[in-house]
């Protein structure tokens, strides 16, 4: 069977869009979409999982802890930079007058409602554009991108499993995937010597 080709960031797409946006500080809406996509490329969130968010879920928190898919919950640790992250975002807030009570939504709209799914999906394909990134891109390509990076960094499969809250490891093993680029990469660690008429091959 054909793989389907998984929709995700390079490390310099991330880049590139987050430091786009960020250039357009202070903008509250670019200050909030910002903040959002660091959130999600930290944590590996579902769509729906981050537009449910409240202010009481990341304020003092070390772990994030949510309902997935099947009614699941799952804890997600949370990194030093990015409750830096959330306080300065929270901060933010408070100072903008917005609602920043424990019920309160984190994410809110233009109209100062809790932010839709849509709203994040023409939200992202906006800067996407912006920043000059070709292709076009689901908010699901960041929690993509997410398990792209914790198996090249772990090389745990059960590890990013659990990380991601998949229920079965086949979901997992998308991320497993050789690109053609890292194939090229072997190719280069691979050294003849044609004197010894041997080779050797570091490409693990």
């Amino acid at each position: 069977m054909k793989r389907q080709r998984v929709k995700y960031f390079s490390p310099e797409e991330k880049r590139k869009l987050l430091d786009f946006i960020q250039k357009h500080y202070p903008d509250k809406l670019a200050q909030r979409s910002g903040f959002m996509y660091k959130l999600m490329f930290s944590t590996g969130l579902r769509l729906a999982e981050t537009i449910h968010l409240n202010v009481g879920d990341l304020k003092d928190r070390s772990v994030l802890v949510v309902i997935g898919k099947g009614n699941k919950e799952r804890e997600i640790p949370l990194s030093a930079a990015i409750r830096e992250e959330i306080r300065q975002f929270l901060e933010q807030k408070r100072m903008s007058k917005e609602d920043v009570a424990s019920d309160a939504p984190l994410f809110i709209s233009r109209k100062r409602r809790r932010i839709g799914s849509r709203g994040v999906q023409h939200d992202l394909e906006k800067w996407v554009r912006l920043a000059g990134l070709e292709g076009r891109y689901s908010p699901h390509a960041l929690r993509h991108t997410v398990g792209f990076d914790l198996i090249r960094g772990t090389n745990n499969i059960r590890k990013v499993q659990e990380f991601l809250g998949h229920r079965f490891i086949t979901t997992t093993q998308i991320y497993t995937h050789i690109t053609k680029d890292e194939l090229r990469e072997c190719a280069e660690l691979l050294i003849c010597d044609p004197v010894a008429d041997y080779l050797v091959c570091s490409c693990n």
